[in-house]
């Protein structure tokens, strides 16, 4: 259990740096931060993916995680290939629907743990899945502030994997 602890402690402080790097001015940045992005996202998608066939313990954990290795590096993909003019679209969509998932699979987790701080955890996933489903109700808005929902969505993520780092239990102490 330790080692998943980690692996939510490194994944969520990636996450929230990246959330946070997307923020900063990326219209300004253009094709080279969504190329860094890319090829980062690209890497933690093989690198889950890695762990999902190796180390990850149970069939169905398993499987979440090779999923979620799989949104993971197709989201770095299309970031590091985005073509802004026939890209769009599919990236937005592509975005939204793995940040709804990350959030549903992180709320089944969380629910299961008898912890006063995972309502926290479960309100940022709400909000993730919030913003997931009004960029996929109005696609025309979710061009518009796609930077934003997404910087947020990945925030609220980092945020939550690093709550889960505290959250789930240290079984090495036992």
């Amino acid at each position: 259990m330790r080692k998943e602890r980690m692996k939510f402690l490194v994944q969520g402080i990636l996450l929230l740096l990246l959330g946070f790097l997307f923020m900063s001015n990326p219209i300004r940045q253009g094709s080279l931060f969504l190329m860094i992005i890319g090829i980062a996202l690209t890497l933690i998608g093989v690198v889950i993916i890695i762990d999902g066939i190796v180390l990850t313990q149970g069939f169905k954990y398993k499987l979440f995680r090779i999923a979620e290795g799989i949104l993971f590096s197709g989201f770095g993909v299309v970031f590091f290939l985005r073509n802004p003019a026939r890209g769009a679209a599919l990236m937005i969509y592509f975005v939204v629907i793995m940040m709804i998932v990350l959030a549903v699979v992180n709320t089944i987790a969380v629910f299961k743990l008898n912890h006063n701080v995972k309502w926290l955890a479960i309100a940022l996933n709400i909000l993730v899945i919030w913003f997931g489903f009004q960029s996929l109700l109005d696609p025309q808005l979710a061009v518009a502030i796609f930077y934003w929902t997404v910087s947020f969505q990945l925030i609220f993520t980092g945020i939550n994997h690093i709550l889960m780092y505290f959250l789930l239990p240290d079984l090495s102490s036992v």
